[in-house]
């Protein structure tokens, strides 16, 4: 009894697993159909356009109060993130 539903049980997940792998295109094409955007058309700006002179900041670093960032930009350039805290 106990190899009889040890048996279909793993029939089955080989069979659901074969059935995915066979139509995994067709899956991922459910999954992220309409997942992205043609053209970003709100009016929400995250900062400041390409090419623009980023701002002065104040900031500690190694021990050192920092309002440039020119030490940290390279010649590929630099992300800068800010996290805003609850406690500001």
């Amino acid at each position: 009894m106990l190899k009889k539903i040890l048996l279909t049980s793993v029939s089955l997940i080989v069979l659901v697993i074969g059935g995915a792998f066979l139509f995994k295109d067709q899956i991922i094409g459910l999954i992220t159909d309409d997942m992205f955007i043609a053209a970003d058309t709100d009016v929400f700006d995250p900062g400041l356009p390409v090419g623009d002179t980023f701002p002065s900041i104040r900031a500690v670093y190694k021990d050192g109060e920092i309002s440039s960032i020119d030490d940290f930009v390279r010649d590929k350039g630099m992300i800068f993130i800010a996290n805003r805290s609850a406690d500001w």
